[in-house]
């Protein structure tokens, strides 16, 4: 069996695509070399050459607006391996132009959907009654995001995701509409045979189905043209950004978001995939731990927004208005994007470190990758230091061992500042939220790494009331008392170790 599956990857698109790359990425370097060897003055001008490329380019980051941990590892990654990292970072830079077909892809959408995000410039009547930060963030938010403030009437917390399953399978066959699906992984097995049973069965009867999942996100879960087999059974479907041989950064720009809207009255989101092992179906870590959330309101028509900006990669002008919401007013919420086109602001991030700083009591954290960057380190730190109850819990099995041991590297670092980190011993955690003081909380699919906060489309919601922000922190307790928490002693580390970890620090924007 083993030897199947390797020599399946071995033969996969993937593997060629990845050779091609290789290939692409050695040519020049190589060519650079095979001169400087062959003919002494050509050494020299390239010699000269490589080190005024480099120090020009080091001063262009220094001048530019990226975060400052991508400054730091660019410029190391540079001065380490010329010309190699030159020539990478041309290629790859962390703030990239979209990709032609990707410009539909901004958080202020297009002509044809402008009236879904009507009303941006101004709150609702729900914030009326609402505090200053909760008014302070949807002002900010709608700014930078594009979408209005909204309201939600109803919801249900998912602390697994069996309860999740079965609250979606429940609501997707009450459609009578649409039914509008955008996940980061859908994978064969019996999760997403269900939902695919329930969207044949709904396209028979006429309904609006359609489909979003990443390409990588969903590499070796389902066949290359699968997208393409689903359009023939009915169902309109988008592989997002697919994998290709060609060295452009945008290949790091996925849809990591999982929504799921049912004819514009209920919306899913969270951190769960349309795959076997959220649910536990198969445990290939363990205990899969991961949380969702289903709302009624007009919030679903922020995340029918979402879709559809991802949409419009198929050019079709969709009829907008059969999508505004007619839900009445209800309890104050934020539902918004992220975009790896957004410039140099990330909404989710700036909003929980709005949501560390204005902390009183305690801040709770769900994060399945921990690697902050400095501005996120040092909220962390002072809410600690200031005498606030600082808690994150992280896995205890990896999904990834490389981004494991970053993780573990920024804990060692957080730990000693007074931060209490829990490893979820039974398995691999997967929630996505911070919750403070009983009634400020965020959820959605944003993990705290550079790649959810720079790279990736993702979607969250906040929350500015005790309902939602007490089940987070309910489920959240429940969680450490089945977790172990890491003692400052578990974190020493010899010479060697703390060598590899600094290193890790140093680079862990780029993976």
């Amino acid at each position: 069996m083993r030897l199947k599956k390797l020599w399946r990857l071995l033969t996969s698109k993937f593997m060629l695509v990845c050779f091609l790359l290789l290939i692409e990425i050695s040519l020049l370097p190589a060519a650079i070399i095979f001169l400087m060897l062959t003919n002494a003055i050509a050494a020299i001008v390239c010699g000269a050459l490589i080190i005024a490329v480099n120090a020009v380019l080091a001063i262009y980051i220094i001048n530019t607006q990226m975060n400052a941990d991508y400054k730091i590892a660019w410029i190391v990654l540079i001065l380490l391996l010329p010309p190699v990292g030159a020539i990478i970072f041309l290629l790859l830079r962390a703030r990239p132009k979209p990709r032609r077909k990707l410009k539909k892809l901004r958080s202020d959408g297009t002509e044809e959907v402008d009236c879904l995000y009507a009303g941006a410039d101004e709150l609702p009547p729900s914030f009326d009654d609402a505090d200053d930060f909760a008014r302070q963030c949807a002002v900010y938010t709608a700014a930078m995001g594009g979408l209005p403030a909204t309201d939600y009437t109803d919801l249900e917390y998912f602390k697994t995701g069996e309860e999740y399953e079965v609250r979606l399978l429940e609501e997707l066959k009450k459609a009578e509409k649409y039914i509008f699906l955008e996940y980061f992984i859908i994978a064969k097995g019996k999760f997403w045979g269900e939902v695919l049973d329930v969207l044949r069965e709904k396209r028979k009867a006429g309904l609006d189905v359609r489909v979003i999942y990443d390409d990588i996100g969903s590499m070796f879960k389902v066949p290359t043209n699968y997208a393409e087999q689903l359009e023939k059974e009915g169902i309109p479907c988008i592989c997002f950004n697919r994998f290709r041989p060609v060295l452009d950064v945008a290949q790091n720009n996925r849809t990591h978001r999982k929504i799921a809207v049912v004819d514009g009255k209920v919306a899913f989101t969270g951190g769960i995939n349309l795959a076997d092992e959220y649910i536990n179906e198969t445990h290939p870590f363990g205990h899969w731990k991961d949380t969702g959330l289903l709302v009624r309101g007009r919030t679903v028509q922020n995340f029918t927004a979402l879709f559809l900006q991802t949409w419009a990669l198929k050019g079709e002008e969709p009829d907008t208005e059969r999508y505004l919401s007619d839900a009445p007013h209800g309890k104050p919420c934020l539902c918004f994007g992220d975009s790896p086109f957004d410039g140099d602001r990330n909404l989710c991030e700036d909003l929980y470190l709005r949501i560390i700083y204005n902390a009183k009591k305690y801040v709770y954290v769900f994060t399945p990758y921990l690697i902050p960057d400095e501005e996120m380190k040092r909220a962390l730190i002072t809410a600690a230091r200031s005498g606030v109850d600082v808690r994150l819990i992280v896995p205890h099995i990896p999904d990834k061992k490389y981004v494991f041991s970053v993780t573990k590297a920024f804990a060692a670092q957080l730990v000693k500042h007074g931060i209490k980190i829990y490893r979820y011993t039974p398995g691999f955690i997967h929630a996505k939220s911070i919750v403070s003081d009983g009634k400020y909380c965020v959820i959605g699919s944003s993990n705290i790494d550079f790649r959810s906060f720079y790279l990736h489309f993702e979607n969250n919601m906040m929350f500015f009331d005790e309902e939602m922000s007490g089940q987070i922190e309910r489920d959240f307790l429940e969680t450490c008392e089945k977790s172990a928490l890491i003692e400052p002693d578990q974190i020493k580390s010899n010479p060697l170790q703390a060598i590899y970890r600094a290193i890790l620090r140093y680079f862990a924007p780029l993976m």
